[in-house]
């Protein structure tokens, strides 16, 4: 990797147990980086992770309606290298960030997703987990205009730098 080749900015989505929103948002925001030709990479985890787990069955099928498909996600815990390794780490509702900083401390890239797009924050993105494919579906447009937000204000951040 030459000088002028930078690593992709990641971008680490954090919800409860890493089956639903989190794996989620990771996966819009890598199709639309892809499809934006935009130097960024999204990974997830959650604050109490099923660990192993695929994604839930629901999540899969509202991704694959908008032709996105699974890469075989297995859910994990978040950890302080996922955390060290991320350069931008977007957490589903306060809690997770209270559980965030409790577990490893304040860090200034740990934002709620809703904060980091300009909106109040003292809610959580509501989680499907156990609810309908509709449940599902309709977390996935919310996820969807976040995400395209966060691309937004990353895309300005860094026109703004250069």
């Amino acid at each position: 990797m030459g000088a002028a080749e930078e690593r992709p900015k990641t971008v680490l989505f954090v919800c409860t147990a890493n089956i639903c929103r989190s794996p989620m948002a990771a996966a819009l925001f890598n199709a639309l980086a892809e499809e934006r030709s935009l130097p960024h990479r999204a990974e997830s985890a959650g604050v109490a992770a099923l660990e192993g787990a695929g994604m839930a069955p629901y999540a899969r099928e509202a991704l694959a309606e908008l032709g996105i498909r699974d890469e075989g996600h297995r859910a994990r815990q978040v950890s302080r290298e996922l955390l060290e390794r991320a350069d931008l780490v977007l957490v589903m509702g306060p809690r997770h960030l209270r559980e965030i900083e409790r577990s490893f401390g304040s860090s200034g890239k740990v934002h709620t997703l809703r904060g980091f797009v300009g909106e109040a924050d003292g809610e959580e993105i509501p989680d499907p987990y156990g609810l309908t494919a509709h449940a599902y579906r309709a977390s996935l447009r919310q996820l969807l205009e976040y995400v395209e937000g966060v691309l937004e204000r990353l895309r300005e951040e860094e026109g703004s730098s250069q």
